[in-house]
């Protein structure tokens, strides 16, 4: 290791135990270095290691995991061969972390000063009132408002942006060298990933902390950091600076990501292009390339041989056979094709003037706020209005309301011209049928005891449709309608990908054929590639059956190809609507275009040096 270099992973393999007992290769000859100061991005589709690699750096490996090879060196110290001692004073002081999903991170009843407090006092801070005063500084660096009042707050005072981070202060507290982010702003809307993002930057270039940000979001990758690791089915398939690899991939894996990234500049109809099939099963990885099933370069050899990683050209390594013989670059990605969408129907369903306060929990209810704010809307058969805005601003609110999950305490509501705002049992019952909504996580919705089949014909049996046999038939029409195999029905939902889920997911809201689909933020925990098959999915479902879809997300980019209309919404109210590429080509309000200034382009910026090159 040279002077700069502060962390170097050799050969890295790792393990863990299938439930049969079958090993699974989760990692598999993974080798970077990482220089003092910088931003490394790791990106891959789900399951091709990027976690599970960076909690083997620190042996936070879940359940059977295990580190089976190769070396990590901090400094030259090597990690996995340390004992429990030296692993604590590395974790935390050494190497930070920052996990997803900040709520279920924290403590709900602890304040965000006693989560500081428990990590300052672990790395040897002993006078009490150094310790609250240290925890006010680390919240006032990383931008929370008021920090010695918010100090004594607890997590659910926090808005999803503070609350991340407060994750980021504590992963600080410890003055680490390296902050490992594990998908920090995935479930953020664009103005607070927008602010995360800078944060970050900031504090690589005030304290010097080099940072590894694990995600699927290229726009990030382009934005925050300075160079790129890319994984496939538990492998380095290529690394390089961030310019190189996202203008001019060498690996036919990385160019399927680029190409299904959805683009801010793309017109409405544009569709998204995921790559073929399924990432593979690593308890089954034979002696070849991982991705030759998936690959359209593929070679006889490539099935029999494992590509080493080899440096090409501009300090861009890649492990594939056909690229490395290559004195081109890879064939460019055909262009987008457009979305065959008829034009849209009758009215379904008509919103006026909703209405919808909740009550706090505070003396008398003091801490109530207005959710929805006189919002007024119209839907139209085999249109989708996509709806966006910054989290609280009333999406998901006004998505309860429109389903009939939360009742308006103002306002109509009309479905094909009935009012439906105060219905009788019976008119609920069919409102219900005929509005369903597809969630945001799949797997927190999905009942885990009951089988694929059993979920899928849950909505058949609530609403009293069909017999036992016509139940079965409509659960493999269903399944094969979401893209996936009928055998699926005897699986439970564990068994399934992230994407496969959001498919069971799609099929049962289909189960009563209903003529409104609301999907609140239905791709925004899912990689670039399984997102455009989603999203796609979505809109032939949307031809062939005439739905009207409401799609709820933060991606502008997505909101944009997948929908006719957008409404912006902002602190319970439209700020403003119109036709897809009128909104984010032509914005009236000053809101919306702070959203769409937000939203992370994956076009690279011009590198910013490393803070080790600037100090040297």
């Amino acid at each position: 290791m040279t002077d700069r270099e502060l962390l170097e992973v050799r050969d890295l393999g790792v393990e863990f135990t299938a439930d049969d007992g079958s090993a699974l290769r989760a990692v598999r000859g993974v080798s970077f270095r990482l220089r003092r100061g910088e931003t490394l991005a790791v990106v891959g589709e789900s399951g091709s290691g990027k976690s599970t690699t960076a909690l083997a750096l620190t042996r936070m490996l879940p359940g059977t995991g295990r580190i089976t090879t190769g070396q990590v060196l901090l400094d030259g110290q090597d990690l996995a061969e340390a004992g429990d001692a030296e692993l604590r004073s590395v974790r935390g002081a050494r190497i930070g972390m920052v996990f997803q999903d900040p709520m279920t991170a924290l403590n709900p009843v602890l304040t965000a000063g006693r989560h500081l407090d428990e990590v300052l006092r672990a790395h040897g801070h002993h006078d009490r009132a150094a310790r609250r005063k240290r925890a006010v500084e680390l919240l006032d660096l990383v931008g929370i408002p008021e920090p010695h009042r918010r100090v004594d707050d607890h997590p659910h005072r926090f808005s999803g942006g503070q609350r991340q981070r407060i994750l980021i202060a504590t992963a600080l507290a410890g003055e680490p060298d390296i902050l490992l982010a594990d998908e920090p702003t995935t479930a953020l809307d664009a103005t607070v990933q927008d602010q995360i993002l800078t944060l970050l930057a900031d504090l690589n270039r005030e304290t010097g902390t080099a940072l590894v940000l694990i995600t699927h979001n290229m726009g990030v990758v382009a934005r925050s950091c300075a160079r790129v690791l890319v994984m496939y089915g538990g492998t380095v398939v290529e690394d390089g600076p961030t310019a190189e690899v996202l203008t001019r991939p060498r690996h036919p894996y990385t160019a399927g990501l680029l190409a299904a990234v959805p683009r801010l500049s793309a017109p409405s109809g544009t569709r998204l292009t995921g790559i073929p099939g399924s990432p593979p099963d690593l308890t089954l990885l034979g002696d070849g390339c991982a991705f030759a099933d998936r690959c359209a370069l593929v070679e006889d050899r490539c099935r029999t041989t494992a590509p080493p990683l080899v440096e090409l050209t501009d300090g861009v390594r890649a492990a594939c056979l056909p690229a490395a013989g290559r004195t081109t670059p890879l064939p460019a990605p055909a262009p987008p094709s457009r979305i065959d969408r008829p034009a849209p129907g009758a009215v379904v369903l008509e919103a006026e003037g909703l209405r919808k306060t909740y009550k706090g929990r505070g003396l008398r209810g003091r801490d109530g706020f207005t959710a929805l704010d006189g919002v007024s809307l119209t839907l139209a058969a085999g249109e989708t209005l996509g709806i966006v805005g910054e989290s609280g601003s009333g999406k998901s609110t006004l998505a309860r309301v429109l389903a009939h999950a939360h009742p308006a305490d103002a306002g109509r509501l009309l479905l094909r011209g009935e009012d439906v705002t105060r219905p009788s049992r019976r008119e609920l019952h069919e409102v219900r049928r005929q509005v369903q909504m597809v969630f945001q996580d799949p797997y927190a919705s999905l009942n885990p005891r009951m089988t694929v089949g059993q979920i899928v014909a849950e909505p058949l049996l609530a609403f009293g449709l069909g017999d036992r046999d016509e139940r079965e038939e409509r659960v493999a029409e269903l399944l094969r309608l979401a893209g996936l195999d009928p055998s699926a029905a005897g699986r439970h939902p564990r068994s399934f990908s992230g994407g496969q889920r959001q498919r069971i997911g799609i099929a049962r809201a289909l189960a009563p054929a209903p003529s409104v689909l609301i999907c609140d933020e239905p791709v925004s925990a899912l990689d670039v590639s399984v997102q455009a098959q989603i999203v796609g999915l979505l809109t032939d479902l949307q031809r062939d059956l005439g739905l009207a879809l409401v799609f709820i997300a933060h991606d502008l980019a997505v909101v944009r190809q997948v929908s006719h209309r957008i409404a912006v919404m902002h602190r319970g109210r439209i700020v403003e609507s119109g036709s897809a590429d009128e909104i984010c080509e032509n914005p009236a309000d000053p809101y919306t275009r702070a959203l769409l200034a937000a939203a992370p382009d994956p076009v690279p910026r011009p590198p910013r040096p490393h803070r080790a090159e600037v100090l040297a």
